[in-house]
């Protein structure tokens, strides 16, 4: 028996947030990490990862209401499995800010690196065309909770997806390609930079396929296996920031050779500052002498070695 399009869209969510839920878990792992060894990270920097991740268990709750809701409590009711409710949209909204946070927050690290304005302006751009989707679906169905599949939030839908995809892009490339740029400047550094740079491109373009995928199955797949990856972004998007945050600890330069690098503590802990050192070498000269004497001739010779 073939599934209806319904069933094919609550089975997908269902899957979309059993994956959710092992996520969540593996961010509470990482948010319990940092708490514990950051110690000493900004104010400011905590209590974005705490509000983050209260969010974040926020949509798992009404995540888990709304499919409890769709398929326990209005069992047998198809017309049911497609209509919008509040838990819904509160995911969705819930979604659109932990997603749009974690951009800005790769927005400031992309700005501290390179110093480019433009990069950060155009993905605080594109973050926000990302929210103002999410809040666009959200207000949609709070008005309009019938069938959402084939409503008029398409092009809210489009703009959230779009933003999402183009902010994760940008800043994957800008990462990788300031990285990149910089690493034949501290030949001491090439592993270290390699390290970063492969964590750096890896958080970024994990989000970014996904980002696509999620896109591209919204604008072809008629039956919404979308779901599965809508549901799991933003738990994505938050332990991809915590991996980068936790990962600190292992970007301690261990090369043998120091010479020409110099270690500066920022005043930003969260980013990673490395100066190259010039440093004029200073040549000490010790004299000793040693006076040498041969019985046979009588004469005596002195050497010095220095």
């Amino acid at each position: 028996m073939v599934a209806s399009a319904p069933q094919v869209f609550q089975g997908s969510f269902l899957i979309g947030l059993v994956i959710n839920i092992f996520l969540h878990g593996l961010a509470t792992t990482q948010v319990y990490l940092y708490l514990t060894i950051y110690k000493k990270d900004r104010f400011w920097l905590k209590s974005l990862i705490v509000i983050l991740y209260l969010v974040d268990t926020f949509n798992c709750v009404v995540s888990i209401y709304y499919i409890y809701d769709a398929l326990v409590t209005n069992f047998g009711d198809e017309a049911n499995l497609t209509s919008g409710s509040w838990a819904f949209a509160a995911g969705t909204v819930s979604t659109g800010a932990v997603s749009v946070a974690v951009q800005h927050f790769f927005s400031w690290r992309v700005y501290m690196l390179t110093n480019n304005a433009f990069i950060m302006v155009a993905i605080v751009l594109c973050s926000l065309a990302n929210l103002a989707g999410s809040l666009g679906v959200a207000v949609g169905l709070a008005i309009s909770p019938g069938d959402f599949r084939h409503s008029d939030l398409q092009i809210e839908i489009t703009v959230w997806l779009v933003g999402a995809v183009l902010a994760d892009t940008i800043i994957a490339v800008s990462l990788g390609w300031h990285l990149g740029r910089h690493k034949h400047l501290y030949p001491a550094l090439n592993s270290i930079i390699n390290r970063i740079l492969r964590m750096t491109v890896q958080t970024g373009v994990v989000t970014t396929i996904v980002a696509i995928i999620n896109l591209a199955c919204y604008l072809t797949d008629n039956l919404n296996t979308y779901m599965v990856f809508s549901i799991i972004v933003s738990k994505l998007y938050l332990n991809c920031m915590l991996s980068t945050l936790n990962a600190r600890g292992t970007w301690r330069y261990d090369g043998s050779s120091e010479d020409g690098i110099s270690h500066v503590r920022s005043s930003h802990p969260e980013v990673i500052v490395f100066q190259a050192q010039s440093t004029q070498s200073e040549v000490s000269v010790h004299v000793e002498s040693h006076e040498m004497t041969d019985t046979d001739d009588k004469s005596s010779h002195s050497k010095r070695y220095i």
